[in-house]
């Protein structure tokens, strides 16, 4: 039944990052030229998500308003564009199944679920999905990450039975892999054929799981422009070991081993797209974001960055 939505999921996938004006509003005029950017650009395959696409700062409304949005503007663009939205980060399975019955409603190719109430046993997981694929009828993306055990408080992982659990329910066709564990990883890859793994985390990472049959995964300095991504899948499949080198070493690397590894993650992806002219690195707190030196950092990354990226657009 969902066949084809799943194996849509190939290659890159495009993060759908949310703008803030400086009255702290969703800036749409500032999101709908990016999503443009990334469709012009060769993406296919947009994203709104949990974090990056700052659902934690949303209200459920700003949450419904931004995914109908999203939804719209992607299959504005083209009818054949894929476009996947989420549910809020915490709340009950009632809550879950309204999120998923408006996505479907809205034209949604897909619905990202995440769980972030404490574990305490399988059911409980298999359920929940179970119950919101049955209501929506819904084609699933889970969005798994670690866990807090609901013993003891601690961080886990998924256990490795619960990623094998998941094909009992028929609605979940696709998972996003979010531990960055490579045993964890290499657990949830064994998931496919039958539901697609994406996998997130930068790229050179990525490469570790070739011999594993990784298939599909997280844009990370793609965000910028999606040829980086789309020539990077063409030449992980390809084995095109010059290119790769390319955006691994002149793109990637620049980014995530200067900026990202002292300011982490979420803040630099909002300011590396303000440095490329797209949106304001704005954020809603307690996410705050990175302040004006800090931002000079990033800005003088980018410029390192850009002589990689015209390399690569040459090829």
């Amino acid at each position: 039944m969902f066949e084809e939505a799943k194996a849509r999921l190939e290659g890159c996938v495009y993060t759908i990052f949310t703008p803030f004006g400086a009255d702290e509003k969703i800036d749409y005029d500032a999101l709908g030229g990016y999503i443009r950017h990334i469709y012009q650009t060769g993406g296919r395959v947009f994203y709104a998500m949990a974090y990056n696409s700052r659902y934690s700062q949303l209200s459920n409304e700003e949450i419904l308003e931004l995914n109908a949005f999203c939804i719209q503007t992607v299959k504005g663009l083209d009818r054949d564009n894929m476009i996947i939205v989420g549910d809020p980060i915490h709340g009950s399975t009632q809550q879950t199944k309204e999120f998923a019955r408006h996505a479907k409603d809205q034209g949604a190719d897909m619905v990202s679920l995440l769980v972030r109430e404490k574990y305490f046993s399988h059911d409980q997981i298999i359920s929940h999905y179970d119950e919101v694929g049955r209501d929506s009828q819904m084609a699933i993306l889970v969005h798994e990450m670690p866990f807090l055990s609901g013993a003891d408080g601690t961080q886990m992982h998924w256990p490795h039975s619960l990623f094998r659990a998941l094909p009992k329910v028929p609605q979940i066709v696709a998972l996003k892999e979010d531990a960055k564990d490579f045993e964890t990883t290499c657990v949830a890859l064994e998931l496919e054929p039958r539901i697609r793994v994406v996998i997130a985390g930068r790229k050179s990472v990525f490469m570790n799981y070739r011999p594993h049959g990784a298939k599909a995964y997280l844009n990370g300095v793609s965000m910028v422009h999606a040829q980086i991504g789309a020539k990077f899948w063409k030449a992980f499949v390809e084995n095109d070991q010059d290119t790769i080198d390319l955006i691994l070493e002149r793109i990637e690397a620049p980014f995530f081993d200067g900026v990202v590894a002292k300011y982490g993650w979420h803040r630099c992806n909002k300011a590396l797209l303000e440095a490329a002219g797209f949106m304001s690195r704005r954020d809603r707190m307690p996410l705050q974001h990175l302040n004006d030196a800090q931002f000079e950092d990033i800005r003088a990354v980018y410029e390192e960055m850009k002589p990689g990226i015209a390399a690569l657009l040459e090829t």
